[in-house]
């Protein structure tokens, strides 16, 4: 089966960039994002439909390094907006296993 993506909007996701459904080999990327990130969430999402590791933290780290050699710039830009309040909860949330 092929991957999908869809865009979808900012209430969709929200404070989340993108989320990959493994069993539907769908992506979803928040489509008001700026061009480049879109691409670098893209690319990130993706490789989850591929990696196997039960470890969030490791499958993160490895999605991460991925879209980063794909599309750099694109990682840069969404490090710097990853800063936000929001996006801090999130993460914080997801390592401490709220979400």
């Amino acid at each position: 089966m092929k991957s999908k993506v869809k865009y979808v909007s900012k209430k969709r996701l929200y404070p989340a960039f993108g989320e990959a459904h493994i069993g539907k080999k769908v992506v979803y990327v928040r489509k008001d994002l700026p061009k480049i990130v879109k691409k670098f969430v893209k690319e990130h999402e993706l490789y989850h439909l591929k990696d196997k590791s039960k470890v969030i933290f490791w499958r993160e780290i490895k999605a991460n390094f991925y879209g980063l050699f794909k599309r750099p710039l694109g990682f840069l830009l969404c490090l710097i907006m990853s800063l936000a309040p929001s996006r801090l909860k999130f993460y914080f949330n997801r390592i401490v296993g709220k979400e």
